[in-house]
């Protein structure tokens, strides 16, 4: 089934153009689970979102970026 994009690739193109039509699916799965949590994310969150799905941040600074995000600083 070909890749259908997603409300957040069709607002910030530019973000998903750099990754193939797999990896613009890991990512919008990705937003779509978190979305029934509640959450809305930004373009920076799916910015970091794509930088994990790309290698160029592991999973350690991906948590990192986002609990900095929600405390408002660094983690303690």
């Amino acid at each position: 089934m070909p890749y259908e994009p997603c409300r957040y690739a069709r607002r910030w193109p530019d973000l998903f153009d750099q990754l193939d039509d797999e990896q613009k699916q890991r990512v919008s799965d990705a937003l779509a689970n978190n979305r029934l949590e509640n959450w809305e994310p930004g373009r920076d969150d799916v910015a970091d979102l794509i930088d994990r799905e790309l290698g160029r941040i592991d999973t350690a600074e991906y948590i990192r970026r986002t609990l900095s995000k929600v405390t408002g600083g660094e983690p303690a």
